[in-house]
């Protein structure tokens, strides 16, 4: 403060100002090094801080969150641990900005004596105001994160399940339930505007305000005459208060966000998590031979008031195979959840000994390579990885695909038929060599021919010392002389079906106790870049990477073809260079134009105007008080002068209001637009988009991207017009005051910009990859809360091959992030050197012209002067975070202009179509990928209206495929589909597909009513759904809740069993009463008595409809019109099933034949 007041003292001599000059520079030039070194350290400390943050895999740890949806943990990475990140790099301002305001308002209180205090006053009130309006923003903090959450959990929902959603049609509906969570959304986020626009004005104008209180007590009520020296030695601290002040509001918001985001983060970590005392390890003696499991008087169950299983006793012996079965909802997964110890116990005891291998009902696969998939972590076994495909079936299936092996399967396997999922899940549990088995109907996908291969090679050969607990409705597994033992579950209770056979065990001479696999596991060398997908940014950090990953794209792509692999999952696109002007033009269509530029831009310059009026009104009065005047003149000319300067000031607090109230509301309906265009391009994408883009990439642009152009976007534009104003007009006052200084200046404002130009180039860069490295944690987020019963059941070696994979994921991204910190540092340091040469230019100008201009237009200059490095430096800072903030924009706009799948609407009128029902496909050929080989080839046939057909083949024969011509999933290669006459690539997507029904391999319920779901657009009456739940048997299921039609659905349907799932979804089909109407494999989970009943259902309900039927229980459609077999994707047979049954060597006759049950039975007949 010396040196500065020194300055303007020294203005009355230029020899003495020279020196003064040259003192008060040595000061700031150590200041801004120091400053920047010590930011430079903060940000290493603050980055290994960050690791930590984001390296704990407790937020979504593998042994607990079961009630956290995959979108509930994705936010919590893409948003709240982001936020505590962004308080981490805020955190030193939080101490440095109380202790500079202090010190700052010590040294005006030595100019101004005891009239500071009325300022001081004025400060407290501001603060105190902020405060409480801080308060009020946290609460709307949190209505928006909630709502972020509710609207993350259906995205996440939604797309996990998009291949049934476009089947169904449901876009329109889902996407007006996004619309109005987004809309709730939008309501909080526009609260949180509110308060943030009251704490921002308040603190940007309190230095303002400050000024006028303190020079009023001085000039007025003290009878202080208003020197050059005291008011702009003051206006220069002033300044410094206001870059201290102009801090405070990223602090607020900053501070305000992550302590909401660490309650959320606490809240989760402290959630109910699975007791480990569910599950207790050991071997329990037996006198003839060891009990591996065994459950003594359990009580278990979800909800403790309503137990499923009471004084339930169980035990089974090393070796043993034993089938579970029983009716649909009786409780055969619930035990399982029994013997994973996922099902909370209330009493008893649950004793496994070994190590535990498990296949669920619904498969379970990674968006990766099959063989990735099988291995699981662990190294590669050449003999036994062939006998687990063997065993498995697979080594047929795997010679038809483009890369074997090493060919990507796509989002939850995608690309594979429900057949194939299941026996890959099979074959990841063989490998693992575990000692217990317990699978829960692997063979309800498969046809009668694979479950026998199955059967024979993988359980009576490949796990034949291992003990095998295999849930499955098949009667002629349950009644297998292979089988030692079988129970079937009747009211909670487990019932043998053969206890004379209890004593006929397998020979232990054979067999080895439980103990650790021959196998080792993961040592880190797994090509975690296949799991994690392919990182485009790996050359950029290579110290953190593993050899593997450091592969450019074109690597990649020659190390793919070197290993024979299929690529699948495409390199998410990143930009380079600056943000495309497309993008600039679609972000100022959607703030509101030019008008809306116009509207900021021009309220920016009124702030500005106000602003170097009062400042050189101040001028102009000081240099009125170093003139002679009387006391009672001083005293009039005081108060005229306060009052227009105080009018002044309330003019320019009022058009800072004004501008940031017009940014801050021009960026929020921006925001808007951006997601409502974005989605619309993302429901109109085609399959293969999703196909080759994992979930992550998604839950990242409509998570943190759409968070940045909310927030961190407006909040970037309103400071960047402030300061370029400020930065235009203070150079602009001096050059204009001072005209040789247009010869030093603008080259040094010059090599500010170009200084700027080197930093803002590579911080955009390393901002677009850290990006990108954040969805594959999210893939990996989502993948394995999806995964993690399935994860935990195979034991801690696997969970913390998870954790391995997560932090690998975390360092990539925790790289990119800190290069962004080192980043702004480098230009910290350089810009500490340049600032004090325009600082040394201005103030010997001055010194210079101080005899031929006054002194209070030297004085303003000056105290600009002091001030200028800091706007320029802070204005490229502002430059880099806009150009950073439009890469959200840019990658929202990336996915508003995707190919669209084609059109939604038919473009002539079809108003009842179709009447009949009537299929006509004429040499269609269809491929997934155009440089895959076909999967259906010359397919021709004609079905007529309500006939039914049968449609059967091995597993990845082609039968699902076939739904995807008719649906339009995927357009074909060739070939014509025709619906009554009408070809269908005619009729626009949303007719064809609303007009057709299906119930999938895969049922998904989506989280919400029951009713919303049965009915979603409240087409039908509660009559009428409670008549179709009667038809498929769940009207029982249903009125035992309170809610009855008005239960929730939890996420994924997991409230309900994957049989209750296949007869909601008949019931829907049975609703609608659509003339065509496909069942994929639709009652493969439900017991034999229940599918006879309901296939009795369907032929009655749907005697007027065309009915196409892809099954591999033969039973099934033994009584249809027609066959179709398909083989390798071609129609082979196609009669009745009377003249294919006798058909001696054809591919049906083998299948029946093989089948036994009915079917076989029906070849005799």
């Amino acid at each position: 403060m010396a040196s500065i007041k020194t300055i303007f003292s020294g203005l009355q001599s230029p020899r003495q100002g020279v020196g003064d000059v040259k003192t008060a520079i040595h000061p700031r030039d150590a200041s801004g090094f120091l400053s920047a070194s010590t930011f430079s350290w903060c940000n290493r400390l603050i980055s290994v801080g960050n690791e930590r943050q984001l390296a704990p895999s407790d937020i979504w740890d593998l042994q607990a969150r079961k009630d956290k949806t995959a979108g509930d943990i994705a936010n919590l990475f893409s948003v709240d641990v982001v936020n505590v990140m962004g308080l981490s790099a805020n955190m030193n301002m939080a101490w440095i900005v109380p202790i500079q305001v202090g010190v700052t308002l010590y040294l005006i209180q030595q100019q101004v004596g005891w009239a500071i205090w009325t300022g001081f006053l004025a400060l407290f009130s501001i603060l105190m105001l902020s405060g409480g309006v801080g308060v009020f923003a946290g609460k709307a903090q949190r209505m928006i994160l909630t709502c972020k959450d509710n609207r993350m959990k259906v995205i996440n929902e939604l797309f996990g399940a998009i291949q049934i959603v476009k089947l169904h049609g449901w876009e329109e509906k889902l996407t007006a339930s996004v619309t109005e969570l987004r809309r709730k959304e939008l309501d909080a986020l526009w609260l949180f505007v509110k308060t943030i626009l009251v704490l921002i004005t308040s603190v940007h104008t309190a230095p303002v305000l400050i000024t006028v209180v303190v020079f009023a007590t001085y000039a007025m009520w003290m009878g202080q005459l208003l020197t050059v020296t005291i008011v702009f030695t003051t206006l220069a601290l002033f300044e410094n208060l206001q870059a201290a002040f102009t801090a405070l509001p990223m602090v607020f918001v900053a501070t305000i966000q992550a302590l909401v985001s660490v309650k959320r983060i606490t809240f989760v970590l402290d959630m109910h998590e699975t007791n480990p005392d569910n599950l207790v390890d050991g071997v329990v003696e037996d006198v003839h031979q060891p009990v591996v499991i065994r459950i003594s008087d359990g009580e278990f169950g979800w909800e403790k008031e309503s137990p499923l299983f009471k004084n339930l006793h169980w035990s089974i012996r090393q070796g043993e195979f034993v089938v579970v079965h029983g009716a649909v909802g009786s409780g055969k997964s619930s035990l399982c959840s029994i013997l994973l110890g996922e099902m909370d116990k209330y009493d008893g005891n649950v004793v496994v000994a070994g190590r535990v291998a498990y296949v669920g009902q619904q498969s379970w696969i990674q968006n990766a390579t099959i063989r990735h998939n099988i291995l699981f972590g662990r190294p590669y076994d050449h003999v036994r990885y062939r006998k687990v495909l063997d065993a498995c079936a697979l080594s047929a299936d795997l010679s038809n695909l483009p890369a074997n092996d090493r060919t990507e399967i796509g989002l939850r396997g995608v690309t594979l038929s429900g057949g194939q999922k299941a026996r890959v899940s099979l074959a990841r549990a063989c490998y693992a060599d575990a000692d217990i088995y317990i699978l829960d109907a692997p063979l309800s996908a498969v046809d009668a021919i694979v479950a026998k291969e199955i059967f024979t090679k993988c359980f009576q050969n490949l796990l034949k010392h291992k003990t095998v607990v295999l849930v499955t409705h098949n009667p002629d597994i349950i009644h297998s002389s292979a089988i030692h033992r079988s129970f079937h579950i009747q009211d909670g209770s487990l019932v043998e079906d053969r206890p004379e056979n209890a004593g006929r065990l397998p020979d232990l001479s054979m067999m080895s106790s439980p103990t650790p696999s021959r196998y080792g596991f993961w040592d880190g060398d797994e090509d975690v870049s296949i799991i994690l997908g392919r990182p485009v940014c790996d050359t950029v950090m290579p110290s953190i990477a593993d050899p593997s990953m450091l592969l450019t794209p074109r690597r990649q792509k020659c190390a793919a073809g070197q290993h024979g692999q299929d690529v699948l999952t495409v390199d998410e696109d990143r930009a380079c260079g600056r943000v495309s002007q497309a993008v600039v033009t679609s972000y100022m269509s959607a703030i509101g134009g030019w008008p809306a530029v116009a509207a900021m831009v021009g309220m920016t310059l009124v702030t500005e105007a106000a602003r170097l009026s009062k400042d050189l009104w101040l001028t102009g009065w000081t240099n009125q008080s170093n003139s002679t005047s009387s006391s009672q003149n001083i005293k009039v000319e005081t108060r005229y002068n306060m009052t227009i300067y105080a009018v002044l000031v309330l003019a320019t607090c009022t058009a800072m209001i004004a501008q940031f109230g017009t940014v801050l509301v021009v960026g929020l309906r921006g925001s808007k637009r951006l997601f409502e265009r974005m989605w619309t391009g993302l429901m109109a994408s085609p399959m293969r988009f999703f196909d080759t883009n994992p979930i992550g990439r998604v839950l990242n642009r409509c998570g943190d991207d759409v968070f940045q152009c909310d927030l961190m976007l407006p909040m970037s534009m309103a400071p960047i017009l402030s300061q370029t104003a400020a930065a235009v007009g203070k150079v602009a006052l001096s050059v204009g005051t001072i005209q040789w200084m247009a010869l030093v200046l603008p080259p040094l404002v010059f090599v500010y910009v170009k200084l700027g130009s080197y930093f803002i180039a590579p911080l955009r860069e390393v901002n677009r990859i850290k990006k990108v490295t954040l969805s594959p944690l999210l893939t990996l987020v989502s993948e394995g809360v999806d995964g993690a019963i399935v994860i935990r059941a195979f034991g801690l070696d696997y969970q913390r091959r998870f954790y391995r994979l997560h932090d690998v994921a975390v360092e990539k991204y925790s790289a990119a992030s800190f290069a962004s910190a080192s980043l702004n540092q480098w230009f910290a340091l350089r810009v500490a050197a340049i600032s004090n040469s325009i600082v040394l230019v201005i103030l010997l100008g001055c010194v210079v012209m101080s005899s031929s201009i006054s002194a209070g237009i030297l004085g303003l200059i000056v105290s600009y002067g002091l001030t200028i490095p800091a706007n320029l430096a802070k204005l490229v800072n502002l430059w880099a975070n806009l150009e950073t903030a439009l890469i959200a924009p840019e990658r929202l706009h990336e996915y508003a202009t995707l190919p669209s799948e084609g059109r939604r609407d038919t473009p002539f009128n079809l108003a009842s179509w179709p009447t009949h029902g009537r299929i006509t496909y004429t040499n269609v050929s269809f491929r997934y990928k155009p440089d895959d080989p076909l999967v259906l080839e010359n397919v021709s046939f004609d079905v007529s209206g309500g006939e039914k057909i049968g449609i059967v083949g091995r597993t990845g024969a082609g039968k699902s495929s076939l739904i995807m011509t008719l649906f339009r999933i995927n357009d074909v290669a060739a070939g014509e589909i025709a619906i009554d006459g009408v070809d269908i690539a005619t009729i626009g997507l949303k007719q064809l597909r609303s007009s057709l029904a299906i119930i999938p391999q895969n049922p998904v319920l989506f989280k919400g009513p029951l009713r919303t779901y049965m009915d979603p657009f409240d087409e039908f009456t509660d009559d009428q759904l409670w008549a179709v739940l009667k038809k498929v048997q769940l009207t029982d299921r249903i009125v035992v809740s309170d809610a009855k039609l008005e239960q929730e659905v939890d996420e994924n349907g997991e409230n309900f069993s994957v049989g209750e799932r296949q007869m909601l979804c008949l019931s829907r089909a049975l609703l609608h009463n659509a003339k065509i109407v496909m069942l994929d494999e639709a009652t493969a989970a439900i017991d034999h008595a229940t599918d006879k009943v309901l296939q009795k259902v369907i032929r009655e309900e749907l005697k007027a409809s065309t009915v196409l039927t892809i099954a591999h229980r033969l039973d099934t459609v033994l009584d249809y019109d027609r066959i179709f077999v398909f083989e390798q994707g071609q129609l082979v047979q196609n009669d009745t099933p009377a003249v294919l049954a006798t058909q001696q060597g054809g591919i049906f006759f083998d299948m029946i034949a093989q089948g036994g049950g009915y079917a076989h039975r029906f070849v005799q007949l």
